[in-house]
């Protein structure tokens, strides 16, 4: 059974790297899941050729639980992954509410004329 650690490319005291599949992960999740770490890591995002990304941690202070934070980030991926995913695909909905929540239009015209017209 494989672990979360297998995943990591490498690791030593204080410092890892991560390499991710663009087809998996895109650049955008992967900033926005790093992002809550720049306080207590240094934080690289880099191309790794076409297909990957790698993501270099360094610990900023000696009491990092590395460990524990790389399993956290790589949850956070799948979180903003997700968030992104969505966003796409329910962009055109999400445009329409607010379209229609700052237009000009009376909602209760528009569905009182609705109404007359069945």
């Amino acid at each position: 059974m494989k672990k979360i650690s297998d995943f990591v490319t490498a690791i030593e005291p204080g410092r890892a790297n991560i390499t991710l599949n663009k087809a998996f992960y895109s650049t955008e999740a992967v900033t926005a899941a790093v992002y809550p770490f720049i306080s207590n890591y240094h934080v690289l995002v880099t191309p790794d050729g076409e297909e990957q990304l790698t993501v270099v941690f360094e610990c900023r202070k000696n009491d990092c639980d590395l460990e524990e934070d790389l399993k956290c980030f790589l949850s956070s991926i799948i979180d903003q992954q997700l968030r992104l995913q969505l966003e796409a695909s329910n962009g055109r909905v999400r445009e329409l509410i607010v379209g229609h929540a700052f237009s000009s239009i009376d909602l209760h015209e528009s569905v009182d004329s609705l109404e007359r017209k069945k």
